[in-house]
C-alpha cells in the first residue's frame, strides 16, 4: 500500500433523494478545495454524490454547508443551546471531464429519522412531541436569514419528522419532550433557505463577536468547551 494514500473503506448506503444519493464511509483522506488531507485517524463521513453534474456543484455544497456549520458554532459557543446540531463538512470533489462527478463530503450523523412529531394519548388527544433546543435553534438561524423550519416533515405524513437524526427519540416527562442530542441534515437549497442579505447584515453587525468567538486561540472563557477540550496556557 502506499503509504502517501489514505484509506477509504466503503461502509453502508446511506440513503437516495432526487438531489443526491449517500455513501457512508470510514475515511483517512478527505479531498477538498485545497487538495486533499490525510488524517491518522479515520471519520466516519457521507459521500453526498448530485446527481445533477452541474459544474462546480459539489464545492458549491461544502460551502453552503461550512456557512450553516460556523454559525452552528457560534450559537453553541455563545450557549444559545447546549448541544451542537450541525453535522461537520468535511470535503468536496468536482471533477469537470468526460466523466462528470459532482460530491461533498460531511460528519455522517448517526441516529434515527423518522420520529413523530406528535402521538395520540390513550383517550385520542392530540399530543404534541417537543424538541429540546429546537424553538432557540430555529429562532437564533432564522435572525441570520436561515430558515429551518422547511422541509423537517415527510410530505406523505406531517406528523413524522424528516432531515432530523436523533440518537434518542424518546420523549419523557409531561411535556413529551425528546432530549438535545439530535442533528440536522441535507442543507441544499429545497430544504434549508438562505437569505443572503439577511445573512450578509447579521455578518456585518456581529462582525467582532463572530471574529472573537470563532477565531482559532479563543478567550480562556471558552477554555474547556466540547469544542476547545486541550486549552492552551495562557501568559
Amino acid at each position: 500500500m502506499n503509504k502517501s494514500k489514505g484509506v477509504i473503506e466503503f461502509l453502508f448506503e446511506g440513503g437516495a433523494g432526487s438531489e443526491a444519493v449517500i455513501s457512508v464511509e470510514l475515511r483517512t483522506e478527505i479531498p477538498g478545495l485545497g487538495g486533499t488531507i490525510i488524517t491518522n485517524e479515520g471519520v466516519v463521513a457521507a459521500l453526498r454524490k448530485e446527481h445533477s453534474y452541474a459544474p462546480r456543484s459539489g464545492h458549491r455544497m461544502f460551502l453552503r454547508h461550512s456557512i450553516i456549520k460556523k454559525l452552528d458554532d457560534y450559537f453553541y459557543r455563545k450557549r444559545v443551546y447546549v448541544f451542537a446540531h450541525i453535522p461537520r463538512p468535511l470535503g468536496s470533489i468536482s471533477i469537470l471531464a468526460e466523466a462528470p462527478y459532482e460530491a461533498y463530503i460531511y460528519e455522517w450523523a448517526f441516529g434515527m429519522e423518522g420520529f413523530p412529531w406528535e402521538i395520540e394519548d390513550r383517550q385520542g388527544n392530540r399530543c404534541i412531541i417537543t424538541l429540546r433546543d429546537w424553538d432557540n435553534f430555529l429562532a437564533s438561524f432564522g435572525g441570520a436569514g436561515i430558515d429551518f423550519g422547511v422541509d423537517i416533515a415527510d410530505p406523505e405524513d406531517a406528523r413524522i419528522s424528516k432531515n432530523i437524526i436523533h440518537q434518542h427519540p424518546v420523549a419523557t416527562g409531561e411535556k413529551l419532550e425528546m432530549c438535545s442530542l439530535w442533528k440536522r441534515i441535507d442543507f441544499e437549497i429545497r430544504s434549508v433557505r438562505i437569505g443572503f442579505d439577511k445573512l450578509s447584515r447579521f455578518l456585518s453587525d456581529n462582525r467582532e463577536d463572530l471574529v472573537s468567538v470563532l477565531r482559532g486561540e479563543r478567550d480562556t472563557k471558552w477554555s474547556g468547551s466540547p469544542l476547545n477540550s486541550s486549552p492552551k496556557a495562557t501568559k
